[in-house]
């Protein structure tokens, strides 16, 4: 009989029946070739690291794999050594050849016409041997590709841990550079200030020269009453001398506040630029709405950055007009670079914000508020097919941020800080145009606006103004 520790031995750890042709990885472990074939493949297709099932060693390339014949000669061996053991009924001592489905286990003839298992439902071993095969086939690759998510997961939190560390590095600089460049600045206003500032040494002076000056004046005084012969003989006349002015005309005003204010425009100004170095800053873009082309039951503003829904056609009915009732788009459209706008609906009604193609035959994606759920939802449409995100906003005023390059369309939550509410990615193949969307929700009219560009820092921006 074979010993269930060699049995043990001789078993592949991904499929764990005995061996069927088995190979070996460069890392010494062994695996039916089918079994690392497939898990191979599978890695292949999702782009992720070839690895060991068993140690997890990681390879630059696809291994080779090198069929073990001494390991298959003993797997053989145990194959046949466990079938002889295993294919007798040990009641009767028959062939065991057919397979009871309701208690899980082989039988017999004698087991199925006259046994314990005579109304069962029975099939043929190898029948059952099949649809088990298939099953644990078909489980194998379910876990084997739950296993691959985990991992690709596993890689893109360590890509994000790098992302996030760089960042904080990045940061971390760039603070320590404006700490620097703070303390130098206050240290060259506060020497500006020290320049102006009155010593005891400088009031003292002050005070003797008043003294002085003082005593002159009464002595030049009495010299108006006395008589000629005093006055032409007198010594002590008062003439100016240059010590006696000193003092700059120009500095007896103090500190000058131009001065001060230049200094500090200038210091702020460097540290924009110092900002600017690690982060960029990406100018607002400049969103109109085109009047032409808008929804006949929409009605755009005169200054063509806010629509809302109505009840009564706007215009007649164009023929040419692709977009979809209630729907206005940008007359700007972007085919390359990165761009962000900022938009504020209304508390009542339907409305939405998101991008579309230029010809308008779809919609990319968008972000739509009902606001009596106070529910955002986020969706993105691909082939008539939607799917929502839903989010409990506090504020109906959001970021719209476009990355045409990286196919990257994101929504962020105007609050402090930002808050991202959705990202959605994929291939541009047109130039694309900001969409809104407003329609009656309630019996309410639904009305958004295009801020100005600097509303999203701006939380004292009042409210929008009807149409």
């Amino acid at each position: 009989m074979a010993s269930r520790d060699v049995e043990e031995d001789v078993k592949c750890s991904i499929c764990l029946n005995i061996y069927t042709n088995p190979v070996t990885l460069k890392c010494g472990h062994n695996f039916c070739r089918g079994c690392i074939k497939t898990d191979m493949d599978t890695k292949e297709g999702s782009r992720l690291d070839f690895s060991c099932p068993r140690c997890r060693k990681r390879f630059r390339r696809r291994p080779a794999l090198h069929k073990n014949t001494d390991l298959s000669n003993i797997a053989e061996k145990v194959k046949s050594l466990a079938g002889q053991e295993n294919r007798k009924c040990s009641e009767h001592d028959k062939i065991l050849e057919y397979y009871c489905t309701e208690d899980g286990t082989c039988i017999c003839v004698l087991c199925w016409l006259d046994g314990d298992h005579e109304e069962h439902e029975v099939e043929p071993l190898e029948k059952a041997y099949e649809k088990k095969e298939d099953t644990l086939r078909n489980d194998l690759q379910k876990l084997i590709a739950a296993r691959e998510k985990t991992e690709k997961t596993v890689q893109d939190l360590h890509q994000r841990t790098k992302h996030t560390d760089k960042i904080k590095k990045k940061v971390a600089a760039l603070f320590k550079d404006i700490r620097k460049h703070v303390d130098d600045l206050e240290k060259r206003v506060r020497s500006e200030l020290s320049r102006h500032e009155s010593t005891p040494d400088l009031f003292q002076k002050l005070e003797l020269e008043k003294e002085e000056l003082s005593k002159k004046i009464d002595h030049m005084e009495k010299l108006k009453t006395a008589d000629p012969i005093t006055l032409l003989q007198d010594q002590e006349s008062y003439r100016p001398s240059r010590e006696d002015t000193w003092l700059p005309d120009n500095e007896t005003c103090g500190p000058d506040e131009f001065i001060i204010s230049m200094m500090l425009q200038k210091g702020l100004s460097d540290m924009e630029k110092m900002r600017d170095s690690l982060f960029p800053v990406l100018p607002s873009t400049t969103i109109t709405l085109d009047i032409n082309t808008a929804g006949e039951k929409v009605e755009i503003s005169e200054d063509q950055k806010s629509a809302k829904s109505t009840d009564e056609t706007q215009k007649p009915p164009n023929p040419g007009n692709t977009v979809k009732n209630g729907q206005a788009v940008s007359t700007q459209q972007f085919s390359s670079g990165k761009h962000y706008w900022v938009v504020e609906g209304s508390t009542s009604g339907y409305w939405g914000v998101g991008v579309c193609y230029s010809s308008m035959r779809k919609d990319w994606g968008w972000i739509g508020n009902a606001t009596e759920c106070s529910n955002v939802l986020c969706g993105v449409k691909h082939n008539c097919q939607t799917n929502y995100l839903h989010h409990k906003s506090s504020s109906n005023r959001f970021l719209v941020y476009l990355d045409y390059e990286a196919g990257r369309l994101s929504f962020y939550e105007i609050s402090d800080p930002l808050r991202l509410l959705h990202t959605f990615t994929d291939k541009f193949t047109e130039p694309l145009r900001v969409s809104l969307q407003v329609t009656k929700y309630n019996n309410e009219h639904g009305q958004i606006t295009v801020l100005p560009k600097d509303a999203w820092c701006n939380p004292m921006l009042g409210p929008i103004t009807s149409v």
